[in-house]
C-alpha cells in the first residue's frame, strides 16, 4: 500500500498543492460565469454602431407611420432556473431586466425542533413584538419601527407559508371550517402556532372577517384590472375605462376599488356600473381592516390589488391610457417567467443617495437587481413607474403582501415615502423583502405628445412606455400638455421617443472601476477606449416634460387616432363630472362612447 510520508513540511506542501488547485478550478468557474453575464455578441455590437451612426445622421423627421426597433441592449443577466419556479427563456435578457432572488430554505423539521429551545423561544420573542397599535400614533418616534426586522420576519413568514398552506389545503370543508381545524392542529405543532402568531404580528389587517390569509388567498380566480379612484379622479377613471372597452375592445373584467361612500360618491359608483359591461365597485375597507391601514392617496394601490378577486391581476392608474389592449401583458415574457412584471420611470435627479443606502440598511441579501440599477449607482432618484402593475397572487402572495406592509400607515408615514416618491419604489422592494423574482420591461419611460416648436426633436408630454417588441404600449400622466405646470392644454398626440436604457451599463463602467476591469478582462480588451458603447440616453427637461437627444418616432395613423380619440372621451367624462358636482344625473348609455369626437 502506498503511503504519504509523515514529514509536516511535506504534509504542508501537499495541503498548499490542493489548495492551488481548488483555487484554480473556482476561478476557472467564475470566469465562466462572468462571460455568461457579460456576453457581448460581435452581432450587437455592429447594430449599436449602426444605430449611432443613424442618430449623428438623422436631421429630419422620420416618414408617417415609421416604426423603428429601438436597439436592445447586449448585456445578460446570469438567469438559474434552479432559483425559483418558473421557465426564463434563454433571450429574456434582451428585453427585461429580471431579478433573481435567493432561495429562502423551505421551512424543515429541524427548524420546527429549534423553536423549542432558548434560542428559538428568543427569535420568537424578537419577531413577535409588535411596533405598534391600531390606535398608535408613532408621529416623531420612527424608532418604533425597525425594517431589518421586519425584513427577517417577513422572509420567515413565506418560509412557514409555503409551509403550512398545504396544511390548511389537506383539511375538508369550506374556509372557516378549515381554519377552525388549522387552530386545533396549531395546539400540536409549534411551527403552526408561530405561523398564526408571525401573521397577526405583521398582517393583521388581512385578518378582517377571516381567520388567516388562506381563505382569502382561495378567492382568487381569473385574469382582471383594478382601478382605484375617489371622486377626484373620476372623470380620469371614466375615459381610462371606456378607452379600454370602446376604442380597444378589450374585454376582461373591472373592479374599481374605494374608500368608502365618502370617497367615491354612491351617484358616481352607479354611473361606472352603468356606463359598460363587466365593471365591478368595490370598498376596499369591507375586505381589510383599515383601522391599521388607514388607507388614503397612492396607499390604497397595494392593497387594493391583494382585495381584488383576481389571481392574475394588473393595477392601472386612473389616468394611464393604452394604445394596445393591455391584456397582451398577461403574455408578456417577462412576466410569465417571473409572475410580476413592473415598468421603469424616468432618468431624474441622479446623485441621490438616500433611497439606497437606506434599502441596504436593512436588505442585506438582496437579488442580482439592486446593484447594477439606476438607484443603486446613483443615475436617477426614481426607479420603478407603478401607473401600470402586473403580479400573479396564486405564486407571488408573499411578495405582494409584503408590498402591501410598506404601504402600512406608519411604515409609509415614516419611512417609505418620506424616503421615496409615494408608493413607486414599495413594489420591487417589497419584492427584495421576502425574494421573490420580479420582471421590469427594459425601457425607460420616454415621451408622447407632439414637438417642441423651438426644437423638432424634442417630444414633449406625458410618459410613454413600451411592450418588449419596442413599441408604445401605454402612457401616464392624463391627456394634458403639462398637468404638473399647470398647462391644462390637451395634447397633439403625433409623436413619441424612447427613455432608452442603455445610459445605466455605461455609466457603471465610468463610475466602478472594479465592472471596468472585469468587463475589459472578460472582453480580452486593452482599454476602455477598445469598447463599443450604446448611444446615450435621451434627457429630460422635466419643467416642460420634454424629452430630447434620441429618435424622433411618428405613430401610426391607428395609434394618432387612438390616443386624439380619448380626448373626446375624456370631454364627454368632463361635462358629465360637472353636472354631478351640480346635483344632476346623467345618463352614461345615452352616449356614443365608441365614435366620441374632440
Amino acid at each position: 500500500m502506498l503511503s504519504l510520508p509523515r514529514s509536516p513540511v511535506f504534509r504542508l506542501l501537499i495541503l498548499l498543492i490542493a489548495a492551488v488547485i481548488v483555487l484554480t478550478i473556482s476561478l476557472h468557474k467564475e470566469t465562466l460565469y462572468d462571460r455568461n453575464y457579460w456576453d457581448f455578441s460581435q452581432q450587437q455590437q455592429q447594430q449599436n454602431q449602426q444605430q449611432q451612426q443613424q442618430e449623428q445622421n438623422h436631421a429630419k423627421l422620420p416618414a408617417e407611420g415609421s416604426r423603428e426597433r429601438v436597439p436592445l441592449i447586449t448585456f445578460r443577466i446570469p438567469i438559474s432556473l434552479g432559483l425559483f419556479d418558473g421557465q426564463v427563456p434563454e433571450n429574456l435578457h434582451l428585453t427585461h431586466d429580471v431579478a433573481i432572488p435567493h432561495n429562502i430554505p423551505p421551512w424543515t423539521k429541524a427548524d420546527t425542533e429549534m423553536l423549542g429551545t432558548s434560542i428559538g423561544h428568543t427569535l420568537e420573542a424578537e419577531l413577535l413584538r409588535r411596533d405598534y397599535g391600531p390606535n398608535e400614533n408613532l408621529a416623531g418616534r420612527p424608532g418604533r419601527i425597525n425594517f431589518a426586522r421586519l425584513a427577517r420576519a417577513e422572509r420567515i413568514y413565506k418560509a412557514l407559508w409555503n409551509h403550512v398552506y398545504p396544511l390548511y389545503q389537506s383539511l375538508s370543508g369550506p374556509d372557516h371550517m378549515r381554519e377552525k381545524q388549522l387552530f386545533e392542529m396549531a395546539k400540536n405543532k409549534s411551527e403552526v402556532d408561530f405561523f398564526l402568531r408571525l401573521e397577526r404580528r405583521l398582517y393583521p389587517w388581512v385578518l378582517h372577517h377571516r381567520s388567516t390569509s388562506f381563505s382569502l388567498h382561495g378567492t382568487f380566480k381569473g385574469k382582471g384590472f383594478v382601478f382605484c379612484a375617489g371622486n377626484r379622479q373620476f372623470e380620469f377613471l371614466v375615459t381610462s375605462i371606456q378607452a379600454l372597452r370602446s376604442r380597444l375592445k378589450s374585454e376582461l373584467p373591472i373592479q374599481v376599488f374605494h374608500m368608502g361612500e365618502n370617497d367615491l360618491s354612491s351617484s358616481r359608483q352607479k354611473y361606472l356600473k352603468d356606463m359598460t359591461f363587466g365593471i365591478e365597485i368595490v370598498d376596499v375597507t369591507q375586505i381589510l381592516d383599515d383601522s391599521y391601514i388607514r388607507l388614503g392617496g397612492w396607499s390604497i394601490k397595494p392593497f387594493a390589488m391583494l382585495a381584488s378577486t383576481f389571481e392574475e391581476v394588473m393595477f392601472i392608474d386612473a389616468d394611464a391610457y393604452f394604445l394596445q389592449d393591455p391584456a397582451i401583458l398577461f403574455e408578456d415574457p417577462g412576466y410569465l417567467a417571473t409572475g410580476a412584471l413592473f415598468f421603469f420611470d424616468r432618468t431624474l435627479f441622479p446623485d441621490q443617495k438616500g433611497g439606497s443606502d437606506w434599502i441596504k440598511s436593512f436588505l442585506p441579501i438582496m437579488s442580482s437587481f439592486p446593484p447594477t440599477s439606476r438607484l443603486f449607482n446613483y443615475l436617477t432618484m426614481h426607479e420603478q413607474e407603478s401607473g401600470v402593475v402586473l403580479i400573479n397572487k396564486k405564486t407571488r402572495f408573499p411578495g405582494l403582501i409584503s408590498i402591501c406592509k410598506m404601504n402600512d400607515k406608519w411604515e409609509r408615514d415614516l419611512y417609505s415615502y418620506r424616503v421615496f416618491y409615494g408608493d413607486k419604489e414599495t413594489f420591487w422592494i417589497g419584492f427584495e423583502m421576502v425574494q421573490e423574482p420580479y420582471a421590469f420591461m427594459r425601457n425607460y419611460a420616454g415621451a408622447i405628445g407632439e414637438l417642441r416648436p423651438d426644437n423638432a426633436q424634442s417630444v414633449c408630454g406625458a410618459l410613454l412606455h413600451q411592450d418588449h417588441q419596442g413599441n408604445p404600449l401605454w402612457w401616464n400622466g392624463g391627456l394634458y400638455r403639462n398637468k404638473n405646470a399647470g398647462v391644462t392644454r390637451n395634447l397633439d398626440f403625433g409623436y413619441w421617443m424612447s427613455g432608452g436604457g442603455q445610459q445605466q451599463h455605461r455609466e457603471r463602467y465610468t463610475r466602478n472601476k472594479e465592472a471596468m476591469i472585469e468587463v475589459l478582462t472578460d472582453l480580452e480588451l486593452h482599454s476602455s477606449n477598445d469598447l463599443t458603447l450604446e448611444p446615450r440616453d435621451p434627457e429630460w427637461d422635466f419643467n416642460e416634460s420634454c424629452l430630447a437627444g434620441g429618435q424622433v418616432h411618428t405613430l401610426t395613423q391607428r395609434e394618432k387616432d387612438l390616443a386624439n380619440g380619448y380626448i373626446g372621451i375624456d370631454k364627454i367624462a368632463r361635462e358629465d363630472g360637472s353636472k354631478m358636482d351640480r346635483g344632476e344625473t346623467p345618463d352614461p348609455t345615452q352616449h356614443d362612447w365608441d365614435t366620441a369626437a374632440v
